[in-house]
């Protein structure tokens, strides 16, 4: 289970700070950890890290949506008038 919440939170930071190539990047990595643990335990084994590719997939989407809203809500902020006193 933990594998899975740290593949969460990593889609959550890469979404919100980089670029999709990263997201490719993780895709790999997590893909390749997949093929050692369903090489090296069994075929069983590689459920929890295929679901980690999963997982990242969706935090990443989390990640955008998250900066999205962050960077409308400082463009909304900055566009107010300014009242003088």
């Amino acid at each position: 289970m933990a594998i899975i919440a740290l593949h969460f939170i990593a889609g959550i930071v890469a979404g919100s700070i980089f670029a999709a190539r990263t997201l490719l990047l993780l895709v790999g990595i997590v893909l390749i950890e997949c093929l050692a643990a369903a090489s090296l335990i069994g075929f069983g084994a590689a459920l929890y890290p295929a679901g980690g590719v999963v997982t990242l997939q969706i935090g990443y989407l989390l990640g955008i949506g998250l900066r999205a809203t962050l960077e409308r809500s400082v463009a909304q902020r900055s566009a107010w008038p300014h009242h003088k006193r």
